[in-house]
């Protein structure tokens, strides 16, 4: 299979880096709009803080941190390349590179301090989320690369539900552990949307063999 063309790809990139960058504006000016925004969500979890609780997301953002996404993908590029989809491995472990390095540099950058009275020990900058960012690759990765294999594909939409239901978890699960705030794990997923979106376009743009590509992206 192959990269098919959609003349909605582009777009879909440019709006995804719109929104994202229309977002970090927002937090680099300290805007009432953004800062009500993340208070209302904080305030909210705060409803449902407890012991169990506590656990419970502790154990979801300790399956999304970011070395343990790295781990899935590393999984799936390693899975491709014994299936012989070598420029899927390929494609895939550069844009797991360069999407980390994006996002690094986008920390050091934006350089937003993390919410106060945090449950567990969190170092760095907040925006944007590792944990939510690296998450959003690896499902992406399975949606695109994983379950086209499935012998069964009427259960398709089960699984990509199931997949997104864990990244919404490690979402609130990094907001309710004050580790970052309800922004950052938004500003997570439209980076890593828009970087995957713009590495499969760059990717179809620059490949010199075009008629070889063997990624299975709709």
């Amino acid at each position: 299979m192959i990269f098919k063309k959609n003349p909605s790809r582009k777009w879909l990139a440019l709006s995804y880096i719109i929104v994202f960058f229309l977002l970090e504006l927002m937090i680099v000016t300290n805007s009432q709009i953004t800062s009500n925004f993340d208070y209302s969500i904080q305030n909210l979890l705060a409803h449902i803080t407890n012991n169990i609780n506590n656990k419970i997301f502790e154990f979801i953002t300790l399956l999304g941190k970011p070395v343990m996404d790295a781990f899935y993908l590393i999984l799936i590029i390693v899975f491709l390349w014994f299936a012989k989809r070598k420029k899927s491995a390929l494609w895939l472990g550069s844009v797991l590179i360069s999407g980390n390095i994006i996002a690094f540099l986008v920390k050091i950058t934006v350089r937003r301090t993390r919410p106060t009275g945090k449950i567990i020990p969190a170092t760095g900058y907040s925006f944007p989320s590792g944990h939510v960012f690296g998450t959003t690759l690896v499902i992406l990765a399975i949606i695109l690369f994983i379950l086209p294999y499935l012998k069964n594909q009427s259960f398709n939409w089960i699984y990509k539900t199931i997949l997104i239901l864990w990244l919404i978890l490690v979402a609130i699960s990094r907001v309710y552990l004050h580790g970052h705030f309800p922004t950052d794990v938004i500003g997570s997923v439209l980076l890593a949307g828009a970087w995957w979106e713009s590495s499969e376009l760059l990717y179809l743009r620059y490949f010199t063999d075009r008629s070889k590509i063997d990624i299975p992206i709709e």
